[in-house]
């Protein structure tokens, strides 16, 4: 019994002074010059290993969503149609639309599409906000009867935009139907 006791006695005095010795390192102010100095490594490599544990606490708690998977998604936005004539480029009245394309995530591509009738003429979508014609979205169709026509990828600027369909006819009045965007997401 009494070599329990000693042999108690002993542990909790050992303790008692590695605790001391903690507090005592633990409450002593540090420099950044001892610091860095008791590390080998360069400033580059410490900051790339913060940047590690960062994006991983970030991921762990949510802050950063995973990346999308790879599949693609259609999303499509009707837009109103209608007709105009003219040999220089006229708006389409009521054809109106806004768009964000911040709203639909991680776009990809967005093209139009749609339904010339009686058509003879050249059709486009134009960014009233940013005063251009938007790149890509100028079609073609010269059959003369109802035809189909599916643009090239277009060049969305970013932001809430206003947009609209403008006709260029060739010969006589051209009516576009059922309009709509095409939007891929990943």
């Amino acid at each position: 019994m009494r070599r329990r006791l000693v042999a108690y006695t002993i542990l909790v005095g050992v303790l008692m002074m590695a605790s001391a010795q903690v507090y005592i390192i633990a409450t002593r102010p540090i420099s950044p010059e001892v610091l860095s100095a008791t590390t080998n490594l360069t400033v580059e490599d410490r900051v790339t290993s913060l940047e590690r544990r960062v994006a991983a606490l970030e991921k762990y708690t949510g802050m950063v969503k995973p990346k999308a998977s790879g599949i693609a998604k259609e999303n499509f936005m009707a837009i109103t149609g209608g007709t105009t004539s003219g040999s220089d480029w006229t708006k389409i009245d009521g054809s109106d639309f806004t768009m964000d394309q911040s709203l639909y995530g991680n776009v990809k591509d967005v093209s139009w599409q749609g339904w010339m009738d009686n058509g003879y003429g050249y059709a486009r979508i134009f960014d009233g906000t940013n005063h251009r014609a938007v790149d890509g979205s100028e079609v073609l169709v010269t059959s003369g009867v109802r035809s189909s026509f599916y643009s090239k990828t277009m060049s969305i600027w970013r932001g809430q935009n206003t947009y609209w369909i403008e006709i260029r006819s060739v010969a006589g009045p051209v009516t576009i139907s059922t309009p709509r965007l095409r939007i891929v997401t990943q």
